[in-house]
């Protein structure tokens, strides 16, 4: 068998690290970008190049090594600012998002994602497009600039849906779930779009993901009403992010500080405590599992066109357009038991009894709401 040549061989390092770094395994992330770096230096590739420093500076930015990663990215940084030509690396503007978030400036993310995010093919938006766009929304948002965060997060659900890409749409519900939380819909959807994040990263084993989405959901069920179980989700999360390497950015550390003491003050330091040391014991699969047992309706009515989740109205939406099962699973990026447990919750919920009636019921609902 031939020698993988070396370019291609380093690119998929780097798309290894990637995946590594996603899977919660940054010391073999770290391993794989280090390589693919190293491979790529003797070729003289500026696009090589960039991206494996690009995912590296990822890497150590993410497991709380920010000096680090500065380094890393420098030099790609005075390479394209020294070229004749506008030069685009992939995944440059991912990097400089990351550190820009990491230290709190989501404003500078915001100039890193532009480019990126207006990448098209013949019209289309690209795969570029669809990891840039969830994250410019979520700097546009933190950057205190809600109306343009909400048309951005809009498109960034319809292109990552488009494409298929379950990371970058999971991000998308999660920013959505964080405009949601301060805005008119209140924390209850805030909630729903988080738990919508969460099933993609559990079924698509983003677990480094899945520590956001635990946190979040505790400050978030803080946020409607304190309980013992928004500790232990909080505290299992931290754990498991000491496990595992991952540690908080300036962009997470406050927002969880604030929920963890306004957790204190409500429950007491005692039952605090308590929880807390429950949390801690749980592995990040076992935390995964206590959040989404506890996740209760948190204020929305158990029955009727209001108790439906945002996804279980898509589903509902793409039924009435007679879509199956599988194809419901492929627009929406889920399991075909997922898509069977949606279905059976709707049903309960609204009184139904299979897709013929579902569809007839939503036509309806569309019919009432259209105005005369």
């Amino acid at each position: 068998m031939p020698a993988t040549p070396p370019g291609v061989l380093s690119s998929v390092l780097t798309y290894q690290a990637d995946g590594a770094l996603a899977g919660a395994d940054p010391v073999r992330a770290l391993a794989l970008a280090t390589e693919a770096l190293l491979v790529a230096e003797p070729l003289g590739d500026y696009l090589r190049v960039g991206m494996a420093r690009s995912v590296l500076a990822q890497v150590k930015a993410l497991t709380g090594d920010p000096a680090g990663a500065a380094a890393v990215i420098d030099p790609v940084l005075r390479l394209v600012d020294g070229a004749d030509d506008e030069l685009f690396i992939p995944g440059l503007d991912q990097a400089m998002a990351v550190l820009a978030m990491r230290r709190g400036d989501p404003a500078a993310a915001v100039d890193s994602l532009r480019r990126a995010a207006r990448s098209t093919d013949r019209g289309a938006a690209t795969w570029i497009a669809g990891r840039a766009l969830p994250r410019l929304g979520a700097a546009l948002a933190a950057a205190g600039r809600p109306d343009e965060a909400v048309a951005v997060l809009d498109r960034a659900v319809e292109v990552t849906r488009r494409l298929g890409m379950p990371g970058p749409l999971a991000e998308a519900y999660a920013a959505q779930a964080e405009l949601a939380a301060g805005g008119a819909d209140g924390p209850a959807r805030a909630v729903e779009l988080h738990h919508a994040a969460l099933t993609i990263r559990v079924e698509h084993r983003l677990r480094a993901a899945q520590l956001d989405s635990l946190e979040a959901l505790a400050r978030v069920g803080a946020a409607i009403h304190p309980t013992p179980d928004d500790v232990r989700i909080l505290s299992a999360a931290g754990s498991a992010r000491t496990d595992l390497g991952l540690p908080r950015g300036a962009d997470l550390r406050q927002a969880h500080d604030s929920a963890a003491a306004e957790l204190r003050q409500a429950l007491g330091a005692p039952a605090f405590g308590r929880a807390a040391a429950e949390g801690a014991r749980l592995t990040l699969d076992q935390a995964v599992g206590y959040a989404r047992r506890a996740r209760g309706r948190r204020g929305r009515p158990a029955t009727g066109w209001s108790s439906l989740t945002p996804t279980e109205l898509e589903v509902v939406r793409l039924v009435a357009e007679g879509c199956t099962n599988p194809q419901i699973g492929a627009r929406l990026l889920m399991s075909r038991g997922t898509v069977k447990t949606h279905l059976s919750h709707i049903f309960t919920k609204l009184d139904t009894t299979n897709r013929t009636q579902l569809a007839a019921a939503a036509i309806d609902r569309k019919d009432q709401d259209r105005p005369d």
